[in-house]
């Protein structure tokens, strides 16, 4: 007799929640790295921006100038501050992903460990019923010799 699990389906439905959970993890990791790598170049510029800006303001620079510095510098910080908020949101979700695949992954596990049990059980049962048969079988051939 062949063994069958009881619960064969929602383990495959928690298989494919586990593997959809998995995908949405690394959609939000990309996210985060994106917004990151992003976050990162802006800082990378405005850094440039004030190095050069020191740069002028040590050769003597006109006062039009400096104001488009300074605006230039300010657009930045503001795109940073922007930047920096979508990058807390990417990283959050990124968290929020990573634990609800987690979550997920451990409901897998536990009714794969639930059908591990009973195929062992099945297995168990099934070898006791074939030394029961064993055991008739030679105590009838004891019998009538």
């Amino acid at each position: 007799m062949a063994f069958t699990y009881s619960f064969q389906k929602i383990l495959e439905l928690r298989k494919r929640e586990k593997e959809q959970k998995e995908q949405e993890y690394e959609q939000s990791v990309q996210q985060f790295e994106r917004m990151a790598t992003s976050l990162y170049e802006l800082l990378r510029q405005k850094e440039q921006i004030e190095k050069m800006y020191k740069e002028n303001m040590d050769q003597g620079i006109y006062i039009h100038q400096l104001q488009q510095n300074e605006k230039v510098i300010f657009q930045i910080q503001e795109k940073i501050q922007d930047v920096q908020k979508k990058t807390d949101r990417a990283r959050d979700l990124m968290y929020k992903k990573e634990d609800e695949m987690s979550e997920a992954s451990i409901e897998w596990k536990k009714y794969q460990k639930v059908k591990e049990w009973e195929k062992e059980a099945h297995h168990r049962s099934l070898k006791q019923e074939e030394e029961k048969i064993m055991d008739e079988i030679s105590t009838r051939r004891y019998a009538f010799r």
